[in-house]
């Protein structure tokens, strides 16, 4: 019976050793990501109706973001590089040259990618984080659709709302997860 509590008190301690070490040292800052999604928002107005059929082939897979939890560090961890990796595939789209119909504002789209840029690099260490197959999928969906001509502007829309909604996903089910230390202007660089 003594030997059964002393293991069980051990594999407590191991327990709380092991969360420790689990716990992210990699976090990104809640104000940058917050400022990212107000820019982006901000960049022009509702998804447009006549972009409703490409939902049925651009559709982000929610699955790939954890449930909302209290600040589990397994979860916190998926949550900040489902961030990092939409944001990091979607730097690698907004490569490419938007098309001229797409009425976004200039200016906001400048604030957007050095926000995004600022939090590629804040992030970085969340690279390491086992991938997701789902997700690259999706951004290989939203390349095919940029491809297709016609399509071009409802492809640009559908990854606006997509990223809006991860970053605003994350910030509501996963706002322990962030560090929320210093505010940073949006207007910033």
């Amino acid at each position: 019976m003594m030997l059964v509590s002393l293991l069980l008190i051990l594999l407590q301690v191991c327990s709380q050793l092991m969360t420790a070490v689990a716990i992210p040292t990699c976090l990104l800052n809640g104000h940058v990501v917050q400022s990212t999604h107000h820019m982006l928002r901000d960049l022009g107005g509702s998804f447009p109706v006549s972009c409703l059929p490409v939902n049925i082939n651009i559709s982000f897979p929610s699955s790939v973001l954890p449930a909302a939890a209290s600040a589990n560090p397994l979860q916190c961890r998926k949550a900040l590089w489902v961030v990092y990796e939409s944001l990091q595939e979607a730097g690698l789209v907004f490569e490419e040259d938007l098309p001229a119909e797409l009425t976004w504002r200039d200016e906001k789209l400048q604030r957007f990618r050095h926000l995004q840029f600022r939090l590629m690099e804040e992030g970085q260490c969340l690279s390491g984080v086992d991938g997701s197959v789902v997700l690259s999928s999706y951004f290989s969906n939203v390349t095919a659709v940029l491809e297709q001509q016609g399509s071009a502007v409802c492809g640009w829309e559908a990854l606006r709302r997509d990223l809006l909604w991860v970053l605003k996903s994350a910030l509501h089910q996963h706002h322990n997860c962030f560090t929320w230390g210093t505010k940073t202007p949006p207007t910033s660089g």
